[in-house]
Parts: structure tokens; C-alpha cells; sequence
């Protein structure tokens, strides 16, 4: 197996056109998981949907566009580290294309030397019990599940529970 070409940059503005057409293309598994995707219909959405992260309250947030072989394939997001605790929660989404060829691996393991850089201690990751995909990338970099409870997010099924997994750093 080829391992495709990965390139991270900063989300910005910029990629509202790339990341509506992903969206708009990979919508129906995208909707399953994030309750942010019924809001993205048009270009000015996915603006919002950028500018929500990319100047989000969290000063230790980080959102990063992915691209594999050329092309926007998603966003992996490191929502904050907290300076208390040194709780670091992260969340990524990729296109249907993209997915099982060890992207996020990949990105996972050149961005956690730089999130322990910054003071994180913990890393979390959120998955829904059903997110097969997720848990397993959670799991590949040593995350071990520490709690599950009844889901918060607005997703069509409430009845699925997120699972907490962390790795110590």
C-alpha cells in the first residue's frame, strides 16, 4: 500500500470553497457524527463554520487543514489545552476518499510532539461508540477509553454514547 502524500497548513477563509464542496460531497457520513454539518450549505456557511474555529475564545486552539494527495480532504482540530489541568481534547473529520489510508495517524504523529510541547499532558478524543474508524485511530496512538456517557450532541440517533479515550503524553 502507497501511503498518499499528507500536507497540513492553518485553516483559513481561504479554504470555504474546498471545505463546502467536501462537506457537500462526503454529507450524508459526515452527518452521523457532527452535528456542525446540517449548518454547512454554502460557501458563506463554511466561512462561519472556519471563523467559529479559527477565532474561537480557546488562545491554545489550533485548526489545521489536510490535504492528501492535493486535494482538501478535512480538518483536524486541537480545540484547547487547558493550562490547569494540561487537558488537551482534539477532533478531526476526513472525506470518504480519504479515509483507510492512515491519515490521521500519520497527522497524529507529527502533531503530538507539538501539543506536548505546549504543555498538554493529556490527550482526549471524543468518539461516539459506533465510530468504529475513530476509536481505532484513538487506540493506534495508545489511548486507552476512560469513560462513556450518554451523548450531548444534536445527531439524529441520541441514543449512541460518546466514549472518552486518552493517552497520557
Amino acid at each position: 500500500m502507497t501511503l498518499p502524500d499528507i500536507k497540513l497548513t492553518s485553516l483559513g477563509l481561504h479554504h470555504s470553497a474546498e471545505l463546502y464542496d467536501a462537506v457537500e460531497h462526503n454529507r450524508m457520513s459526515l452527518e452521523r457524527n457532527l452535528p456542525w454539518v446540517k449548518q454547512v450549505t454554502c460557501v458563506d456557511s463554511a466561512q462561519r463554520y472556519i471563523d467559529e474555529r479559527v477565532n474561537s475564545a480557546e488562545p491554545s486552539s489550533r485548526w489545521i487543514a489536510i490535504s492528501v494527495n492535493g486535494c482538501f480532504s478535512g480538518v483536524f482540530g486541537v480545540k484547547y489545552i487547558d493550562s490547569v489541568t494540561s487537558l488537551c481534547e482534539v477532533g478531526y473529520w476526513l472525506c470518504e476518499k480519504a479515509r483507510g489510508q492512515q491519515v490521521i495517524p500519520r497527522v497524529l504523529n507529527e502533531l503530538i510532539p507539538w501539543i506536548k510541547s505546549q504543555g498538554a499532558k493529556t490527550l482526549e478524543f471524543h468518539c461516539l461508540e459506533d465510530n468504529i474508524a475513530s476509536i481505532r485511530n484513538a487506540e493506534k496512538v495508545g489511548a486507552i477509553l476512560q469513560s462513556t456517557a450518554p451523548t450531548t450532541l444534536d445527531i439524529s440517533d441520541t441514543t449512541r454514547k460518546m466514549c472518552v479515550y486518552a493517552l497520557k503524553l
